[in-house]
C-alpha cells in the first residue's frame, strides 16, 4: 500500500458476486420505455442520447444499480466517470441507496480524479516517483512565466497567460512541443513558445511535478505505451460508463476508448445540443462520432422532458433545429403547453433590467414564486452590472453565481484604484495595488523598500516615488515606479477635460491594462475586457470621477440582502448548465452580445452560441421571458442593437409579445428612475473590442506655447501657462487660470487656445 492509499492489490483484489436477487424489476419500476430500455441493455456499446430535463442521472444510477443487481458486474468492475466531484458523490449515493453498501467498491470519479489514481499506482510506467505533486493554474503559470523571461521573453507579447493557454491547448491535443512548433509555424515567436513549452515539460519532470493537463495526458500514455498495464486494466474495468460524454476533449475521449477496446461494455450519455465548452478544447464530434468509432454501438433516444412545460420545449426545439451538428430529436413532456414564452424589446439596458425587475415582483407577487426559485441568465459577466445596480434600488435580494460582484472582480477594483488616485494621490492603498498592475518590474521587495522610504520621509508613496532615484531600488523597479507616476500624472491632467466615461477609457489605456488584456487573447482576457467597458458605461451616468466614486462606496455600504427569504440567482449561460429554474430570465438578445460577434464569421461558433440559447431556454419549468434592448452601452457610448435571430426563430404563437411600441433613445437614469433626457446615438463598439473612444486632438500642442503666454479654456477662462514638457500627443502644459488656480493639462484633448 502506497502512502496516498493506491496499490495493485487493492486494484486486483478479488471480490465475491453479490448475490442476486431473485426479481430486479423494481430497478427499473416508474422508468419510461426508453428508459428502461437504457437500463437494461446488455452486450455492447450502448449511447443515450439525453435531451434537456430527460433524467439521465436516475437512468445512469440505475443502468448501474441493474448491472449489479442482476449479477452482470460486480462493483470493482465498473468505473463510472462524470464532470464534477458532487456528481460523482450523488451518483454513489444513489447506486449505495438503491442497492446498499456493496457498491461502494465501484470506482466513480471525475476524469482527472480517476486518471490520478491510476498515476499513482504505476507512476514509473510514465517515468515518475509516487509523491509526485500537482500543480495548479498559478503554479503553472509562475513557471512558464519564469522560462520565458529566462529567454528574453518579457511576457507581454505574448502574454504569459497567452502562452499557458498554449501550451495547455498542445497538451489536450496530445502535441509534443515539437509537434506545436511544426502545426503553428505562421504564430508569432512559434520557436521561442515551442522551447518554453519543451523546458516546461523538462522541468515538471526534473521537479516530480505535474499540471492538470498533465494527469490525462499521462494516463493515455500509461494506457498506450504499457500493453500489459492496459490489457490488466481493461479486464478490472469491463464496464466503462461517461456522463455528460459531449463535454469531452480529445484526450479524454482516446482515455475511455481504450479502456473500452477489449470487451467494448462502454456506455456514454450525453446530448450534442448541450455541447457549450468548446473554449475549454470540449470537441462535440466525440458523441457525434461514437457510432463510427463502435459501430456496433446500440442508441437510446431520450426526448421526453419532465422538467419544462410545452411552450418552453417547443421554442427551445425551434432554435436548436437550425443547427446541423447534432443528433436530431423533439423534446415533448406531458406537463402541458404552459403560459406563452413573454418577449420584451425594451429601450436600453436599464429599461430591459427594470422590465426584469417588475416582472420579479409580479412572480413572486402573483405566481406565489419565491426568489431563490428565479434566474437570470445574460452571455458575459459585465452585463450583470446594470441588473445588480436595478435590484439593489428596488431591494429585490440577489446573488451572482459562480462569480464575484460586478465591483468586486479584480480588473474592476485595478481600475477604479487608478481612479481613485487621479482623485486623491495620497491613498497608499491604491498605490499598494496598482504600482504593479499590469507588471512594470516593482516586486514586493522594491514595494517594501518604498514604502520605508516614504514612512522615512513621512509622504505618502506617491509623493515619494516621485523621488524614487534616492530609495535604493534596483534599476528595473526605479524604471517601473517613474512609469507609474508618468501614468498617474498623465491621468490626473486629463481629468480636467474628459467625462468619467471616457476617463474610465483612458485609465484603461494609460495604465496599460486594456493592451495586457488584449496581449492574452484568451477568453477570459475578453470577458475581463468587456467587463472594463461595462465600467466605463456606469460612469457614464455621473457628472464627475468623484461622484461615481463617492455613489459607489455609498452603495457598497448599504448592499444588505435578506437571505432567509432567498435570492434572485444571476449567472452566465454556461454557468447554468445543469441548473433548473421555476422562472428564467435569459438577457441580452441582440446580434453581437448574443449571439456573440464572434459567431458572425465561424459557422461552429454560431452553432455553439445556438447550442448555449437551447441551454439556457430548457433551464426553465414553468415561466421564460426574452430580453434585448434597441439601444446598449458599450464602452461608454451608447450603440444601436439588432433582434438576435434566435428571437426570430422562435415562433410568434409561442409568444406574449410586451416591447416597448418603438425603439427609446438612451434615457439618463437617477435615483428617482428614468428622467426622460435623451443623447444622439453615436457609432459604437463590441464590449473590448480595441481600444475606447478618444477624444480627437484639437491642434492645441501646436500652439507653440511657452511660459508666460495668456491662454483660454472652455471651462476654466483665462489663465498663465507656467511650464509646457513633453511632445506629441503626450505634450502637457501647466497652467495657472485665474478663477481656478494652476492645472495640469494634457494639449491633444484640451480646448484650449491663445488669448
Amino acid at each position: 500500500m502506497s502512502r496516498f492509499g493506491y496499490s495493485d492489490e487493492d486494484l486486483w483484489a478479488s471480490e465475491p458476486i453479490p448475490e442476486v436477487p431473485q426479481d430486479a424489476s423494481h430497478l427499473v419500476d416508474g422508468l419510461t420505455i426508453e428508459q428502461a430500455r437504457a437500463v437494461t441493455h446488455r452486450d455492447g456499446p450502448l449511447l443515450i442520447v439525453a435531451g434537456a430535463g430527460s433524467g439521465k442521472t436516475r437512468v445512469l444510477t440505475r443502468r448501474i444499480a441493474h448491472l449489479l443487481a442482476t449479477g452482470d458486474a460486480r462493483p470493482a468492475e465498473i468505473l463510472a466517470i462524470t464532470f464534477t466531484n458532487k456528481a460523482a458523490d450523488e451518483m454513489r449515493h444513489r447506486v449505495v441507496d438503491l442497492i446498499g453498501d456493496d457498491a461502494k467498491s465501484m470506482w466513480v470519479a471525475t476524469f482527472h480524479s480517476a486518471c490520478l489514481r491510476l498515476l499513482r499506482m504505476y507512476p514509473t510506467a510514465v517515468g515518475y516517483e509516487a509523491n509526485f505533486t500537482i500543480y495548479d493554474a498559478d503554479d503553472a503559470q509562475g513557471l512558464i512565466d519564469r522560462l520565458m523571461k529566462e529567454r528574453g521573453m518579457d511576457g507581454k507579447t505574448p502574454s504569459t497567460r497567452a502562452v499557458t493557454a498554449m501550451i495547455s491547448a498542445a497538451k489536450n491535443r496530445m502535441e509534443s512541443p515539437s509537434e506545436w512548433a511544426e502545426n503553428n509555424s505562421f504564430t508569432p515567436r512559434s520557436a521561442e513558445i515551442a522551447a518554453v513549452y519543451g523546458a516546461y515539460v523538462s522541468e515538471l519532470r526534473k521537479s516530480n511535478a505535474m499540471d492538470f493537463d498533465d494527469l490525462l495526458l499521462n494516463a493515455v500514455r500509461l494506457l498506450r505505451d504499457n500493453p500489459a498495464i492496459l490489457a490488466n486494466l481493461q479486464d478490472r474495468f469491463r464496464h466503462i460508463l461517461v456522463d455528460e460524454f459531449q463535454d469531452t476533449n480529445y484526450v479524454q475521449n482516446h482515455f475511455v476508448t481504450l479502456l473500452a477496446d477489449r470487451y467494448r461494455q462502454i456506455c456514454v450519455v450525453g446530448d450534442s445540443d448541450q455541447s457549450i465548452y468548446r473554449f475549454r478544447a470540449a470537441d462535440v464530434r466525440n458523441i457525434l462520432e461514437f457510432a463510427e468509432r463502435f459501430p456496433d454501438a446500440d442508441t437510446v433516444m431520450l426526448e421526453e422532458n419532465f422538467r419544462s412545460t410545452q411552450n418552453i420545449l417547443d421554442a427551445a426545439n425551434a432554435v436548436i433545429r437550425l443547427n446541423t451538428s447534432r443528433h436530431p430529436k423533439n423534446l415533448y413532456t406531458r406537463r402541458g403547453q404552459g403560459s406563452p414564452i413573454v418577449m420584451y424589446k425594451g429601450g436600453d439596458e436599464y429599461d430591459e433590467a427594470t422590465f426584469i425587475t417588475r416582472e420579479v415582483s409580479r412572480l413572486r407577487r402573483e405566481e406565489n414564486i419565491g426568489y431563490g426559485e428565479m434566474a437570470i441568465f445574460y452571455r458575459t459577466n459585465a452585463q450583470s452590472r446594470v441588473l445588480e445596480e436595478i435590484f439593489r434600488g428596488a431591494a429585490i435580494p440577489y446573488r451572482v453565481v459562480s462569480g464575484q460582484r460586478f465591483y468586486e472582480r479584480k480588473e474592476i477594483k485595478d481600475a477604479l484604484a487608478y481612479a481613485r488616485l487621479v482623485v486623491n494621490p495620497r491613498d497608499d492603498q491604491a498605490v499598494r495595488r496598482v504600482i504593479n498592475e499590469p507588471k512594470r518590474g516593482v516586486g514586493a521587495m522594491a514595494m517594501a523598500k518604498l514604502a520605508i522610504f516614504a514612512q522615512e520621509r513621512n509622504q505618502s508613496l506617491l509623493d515619494a516615488a516621485t523621488q524614487v532615484e534616492e530609495s535604493g531600488l534596483t534599476p528595473q523597479a526605479v524604471r517601473g515606479v517613474k512609469a507609474f507616476v508618468e501614468i498617474v500624472e498623465t491621468l490626473r491632467a486629463m481629468n480636467n477635460d474628459l467625462s468619467p466615461a471616457d476617463m474610465i477609457g483612458a485609465i484603461v489605456e494609460q495604465s496599460g491594462l486594456g493592451e495586457a488584456l488584449r496581449a492574452e487573447n484568451t477568453e477570459e482576457a475578453r470577458g475581463r475586457l468587456e467587463n472594463l467597458g461595462e465600467l466605463a458605461s456606469a460612469a457614464a451616468q455621473h457628472q464627475s470621477l468623484e461622484e461615481y466614486l463617492e455613489r459607489m462606496a455609498l452603495s457598497a455600504e448599504s448592499d444588505h440582502l435578506d437571505d432567509g427569504s432567498g435570492s434572485v440567482s444571476m449567472m452566465t449561460m454556461h454557468v447554468a448548465k445543469g441548473l433548473e429554474f421555476e422562472a428564467v430570465f435569459v438577457t441580452g438578445l441582440e446580434e453581437g452580445v448574443f449571439p456573440h460577434s464572434r459567431a458572425h464569421a465561424d459557422p461552429d461558433e454560431l452553432e455553439e452560441e445556438r447550442r448555449l440559447c437551447y441551454v439556457a431556454l430548457t433551464r426553465a419549468k414553468a415561466h421564460l421571458a426574452l430580453s434585448m434592448a434597441w439601444t446598449r452601452t458599450m464602452w461608454g457610448r451608447v450603440v444601436d442593437g439588432l433582434p438576435s435571430r434566435f428571437l426570430a426563430e422562435i415562433p410568434e404563437e409561442l409568444t406574449d409579445n410586451r416591447s416597448s411600441r418603438a425603439p427609446l433613445r438612451r434615457s439618463t437614469f437617477s435615483d428617482d428612475g428614468f428622467i426622460g433626457r435623451t443623447t444622439e446615438f453615436t457609432e459604437g463598439r463590441a464590449f473590448g473590442a480595441g481600444t475606447p473612444p478618444r477624444p480627437t486632438s484639437t491642434g492645441a500642442e501646436n500652439l507653440g506655447l511657452r511660459p508666460g503666454d495668456r491662454v483660454v479654456h472652455d471651462r476654466f477662462g483665462g489663465g498663465t501657462v507656467m511650464t509646457t514638457e513633453g511632445a506629441g500627443a503626450q505634450m502637457r502644459a501647466d497652467v495657472n487660470f485665474d478663477a481656478h488656480g494652476r492645472k495640469k493639462l494634457i494639449l491633444a484633448m484640451t480646448p484650449l487656445r491663445r488669448a
